[in-house]
């Protein structure tokens, strides 16, 4: 019997120890095998990640920003005494592009489309961003 077979299963190899000394004296060193417990991980006791226990959504954020950007565009057209539509529109040919573009989309697709559309497609982002995380935080 070597060395490395009783390395390898020290129990079922034990008569080893009784005819090599650099065994035994390695047994002798090493004194009794420390208990090893492992302990139990509860996952509610963790605490949240930064995203999970937001109190904050970004729609408000949203929301807010778009108010305060027709507002600004309402009191800047009255302050130059146009129209907010013409304001938008008069000095940039690319704005006007836009505003035609959509205008025959809309026409064309239909506004109950866009309705669908847009609604799958946040329902989409919206079940994207609520799964549970997968990889190291499991």
């Amino acid at each position: 019997m070597t060395c490395e077979e009783y390395l390898n299963d020290p129990e079922a190899n034990a008569a080893h120890l009784e005819s090599c000394e650099i065994c035994r004296a390695i047994e002798e060193d090493l004194g009794d095998p420390i208990p090893v417990t492992p302990r139990t991980l509860n996952l509610d006791a963790l605490p949240l990640a930064p995203w999970e226990g937001a109190s904050y959504r970004t729609w408000p954020l949203v929301a807010a920003s778009l108010v305060a950007t027709f507002t600004l565009l309402i009191v800047l057209s009255a302050a130059a005494d146009i129209s907010p539509v013409a304001a938008m529109s008069s000095n940039l040919p690319s704005v006007q592009v836009l505003l035609a573009f959509l205008q025959l989309t809309g026409r064309a697709i239909g506004g109950p489309l866009v309705v669908v559309l847009f609604v799958v497609i946040n329902t989409l982002l919206f079940l994207l961003l609520r799964r549970s995380p997968k990889g190291v935080d499991v």
